[in-house]
């Protein structure tokens, strides 16, 4: 089974392709079933229609799984087993030979999307709107810097899209871009907290009450303008924009007004009649006044850290009243389909940890680095705005929401990613709840694509046909899935996407049918988003004692074996690499939290929650590239300390960071100058090599991720050397050095997991 392939065409990676056929089965597998899904994948060959999806009562959506009665034209839907008329124009026309898209194998996913008027092909177009949130506390550098790339980004906004901006320190400005006579703007307090309507008031609002309804918008287009009305007077205000002026004492931190910033924002947006708008907001520092507080303006209070928040001290004493503040203003922002982007460079924290909800729950991004004035931002911020070579349009999606189905034989626990359970239940819900639960529905807000969502599955203890034991029953029936994700494109275009697939029961007798359909790939993400999850409420510790509890139940459960003999360990194929995969999930930021702040780990976390499953898998276990004078071509090599040698270039991806590393003689060779030499064009060649994967990395990931070069004794080694199994004992020394750690070596990792999955009593 081709996971990669069936991934390339429907977007959906599965922990297992062969299901549990019952309940005790489903137990013993130990792992979940979970199942990935990437609702805006580029899939090739992807046929769209101009007309209206067939819809069942239950909300499935005609699919080549359904049972076809062509003498009465009627489905039979795969989800709720009603039988459905079709349509006159379908009962006209189909037949065996004469098949719509919808059910053709071929178009397992299909969109759908309302057909325009010759006459009015702009009618039922939805614009963009983009505002722009500034925090002015920043120094001059920083300041320049943003206003440049944000300047550049007009470039490539279409000029229909609406624009807005805020700006804001002590006090919030909202800036009235529709009065061009002059720069206009409204001045708020920022260390009070106002109810939406007292903002409404204050800047002269009507806000809808229906976000589908098209409410007056002639009072909010003082504040969002077309692009095209506006670009003059917005350039103006920008170039003029200067840091906050307001003199900071000393030993004092600057007095920011996030939380009312935000609150302004996101009261904005709520006027505004179009559904999918993106709040851009750019933070220098955490917020220390008004609502949304999470530090003091008094230096000698820092603000908290891993350590403080599990002594519970002073320090900690703004998290929950801080949490509750963002927490309303995302539900806010989710009612109105409004993406909430966080671009937070500081090198102090800025309380991304509080604030997280906001991106995570509306599929805005948070980005989090040291400053603006550094091409992590700038090349990032630019690639916000990359134009689909074919389309010549933004590459990403808002305003999208999903919905899923199943048969009858499982029920849905929830979501595990970046988005907000709208808590519609039914019979397909389940009653225990990972993740975003309670619900068959979620709004995803921004999409784009490489945003996958975790869906969290159980069997129905319910469903009669899977407690019966006829094995030859079990083994003939499947299981069908379907997700229907509404969005609109980037040309304004409402959108359905539909995938529908569906996966067999394995046999109940024996295990080898369950193996084969095993992805680890897509086990070691779902097991990694579920720690994240359970990382909320129960402390690390215990997430890492579940974790290794559950690799052992597993290796025991599906590992051969004699009772009580470890020399006779052996995994199949399919398990091999997952032991490995926790090995360095145990190891990495989204587990362990020691030296990281919380900032940091929400960054990691965030981001492993929205990516798909390879770009997810990179993120937990670092690739390895090698580089030689005998083959500077890029050869994947262990994650050992093995690799680290005298003659060879490392590439090492982190996803968060991309590191080239010269061996010591390598980097004499470069200091001496001989790659300079046309008699050493070899030695060129090896060390270009690398750089030219470094660009195709950075090219096609977003965030940027840090890149930097080191070489054998470079203090930036260390971030090398932290990432690699440390195979060697206390005190080996190999070609580069010594390597001295207390980190568990992977060989040490597996002997002891093998000891323990092979113990009578497992």
């Amino acid at each position: 089974m081709d996971f990669y392939e069936i991934e390339s065409e429907t977007g959906v990676r599965m922990v297992w392709n062969n299901l549990p056929p019952n309940k005790l089965a489903a137990t013993r597998s130990v792992l979940p079933m979970g199942v990935h899904y990437t609702p805006y994948k580029d899939i090739e060959g992807l046929k769209t229609v101009d007309y209206d999806p067939v819809i069942c009562r239950c909300g499935g959506i005609l699919n080549p799984y359904c049972f076809i009665d062509f003498r009465n034209k009627f489905w039979v839907c795969p989800f709720c087993n009603n039988k459905n008329p079709f349509p006159q124009l379908y009962k006209e026309y189909i037949s065996e030979t004469q098949l719509p898209l919808e059910l053709q194998m071929d178009n397992t996913t299909l969109e759908y999307q309302g057909k325009l008027s010759p006459q009015a092909p702009n009618q039922g177009l939805v614009p963009n709107v983009f505002l722009f949130l500034i925090d002015t506390c920043l120094s001059e550098e920083d300041m320049e810097a943003l206003k440049t790339s944000i300047q550049e980004s007009l470039k490539f906004i279409p000029q229909d899209a609406y624009i807005g901006l805020v700006t804001y320190g002590r006090y919030v400005f909202v800036h009235e871009l529709g009065f061009q006579d002059c720069p206009k703007s409204y001045a708020i307090k920022g260390n009070k907290e106002y109810t939406p309507q007292q903002i409404q008031e204050m800047l002269g609002l009507q806000i809808k009450h229906d976000p589908r309804g098209t409410g007056s918008f002639e009072t909010t287009k003082r504040f969002l303008l077309k692009l095209e009305d506006c670009q003059f007077t917005l350039d103006t205000i920008i170039d003029n924009l200067q840091p906050d002026p307001w003199v900071v004492e000393n030993g004092k931190r600057q007095q920011r007004a996030t939380g009312t910033a935000l609150n302004v924002a996101i009261t904005l947006m709520e006027s505004c009649p179009y559904q999918g708008s993106r709040i851009l907001s750019f933070l220098g520092g955490p917020c220390t006044v008004g609502p949304g507080l999470v530090v003091e303006e008094d230096l000698a209070f820092t603000i908290r850290g891993y350590l403080d928040i599990q002594k519970e001290n002073q320090y900690c004493k703004y998290i929950n009243k801080a949490k509750k503040y963002y927490n309303s203003l995302t539900q806010r922002a989710v009612k109105v389909m409004t993406v909430v982007d966080t671009y937070a460079f500081s090198v102090d924290q800025i309380g991304l940890m509080e604030m997280k909800f906001l991106s995570e729950k509306t599929g805005g991004y948070a980005v989090l680095n040291e400053e603006f004035n550094a091409d992590v931002f700038k090349q990032t911020y630019k690639k916000l705005f990359d134009l689909d070579p074919e389309t010549n349009e933004l590459k990403f999606a808002t305003a999208s929401k999903i919905d899923m189905l199943v048969s009858k034989e499982l029920k849905i626990n929830g979501a595990l990613g970046c988005c907000t359970s709208l808590k519609k239940g039914g019979t397909m819900v389940s009653e225990t709840e990972i993740g975003q639960g309670g619900t068959n529905t979620w709004f995803l807000g921004g999409i784009d694509r490489t945003t996958t969502v975790t869906f969290m599955l159980d069997l129905n203890s319910n469903a009669k046909e899977l407690q019966q034991n006829n094995q030859q029953q079990n083994q003939q029936k499947q299981a069908y899935f379907q997700f229907k994700t509404e969005y609109k494109a980037p040309n304004g275009r409402k959108k359905l996407r539909v995938t529908t697939i569906a996966r067999k029961f394995a046999d109940v007798s024996n295990n080898h049918d369950l193996q084969l359909g095993f992805d680890q790939e897509a086990a070691c993400v779902a097991m990694a988003r579920w720690g994240i999850w359970k990382c909320e409420q129960e402390e690390s510790l215990e997430v890492l004692k579940w974790l290794d509890r559950t690799l052992i139940r597993l290796v025991s459960k599906f590992g051969d074996y004699k009772r009580d003999d470890p020399s006779s360990f052996r995994l199949c194929k399919e398990f091999s690499l997952y032991p490995q995969f926790m090995y360095h999930l145990r190891r990495s930021h989204f587990i362990q939290t020691f030296g990281s702040s919380p900032d940091e780990i929400t960054f990691y976390r965030v981001t492993l929650n929205r990516e798909n499953v390879t770009n997810c898998l990179v993120m937990i276990q670092p690739a390895l590239l090698q580089y030689t004078l005998e083959d500077p071509q890029a050869n994947p090599v262990t994650l050992d300390q093995s690799a680290i040698q005298n003659r060879v270039i490392l590439l090492l991806d982190t996803y968060f960071q991309v590191i080239t590393w010269k061996g010591d003689h390598i980097q004499q060779w470069i200091d001496q100058g001989y790659h300079e030499q046309p008699e050493y064009a070899h030695l060129k060649a090896l060390i270009e090599a690398p750089l030219e994967d470094v660009n195709i990395i950075m090219e096609d990931r977003f965030p940027v991720p840090i890149f930097f070069e080191t070489n054998t004794g470079h203090t930036k080694e260390r971030y090398l050397k932290s990432r690699i199994n440390p195979s060697g004992h206390v005190g080996d020394i190999n070609e580069t050095g010594h390597y001295i750690t207390d980190d568990a070596s992977l060989k040490l990792f597996m002997d002891h997991l093998i000891k323990l999955g092979v113990q009578s009593q497992n």
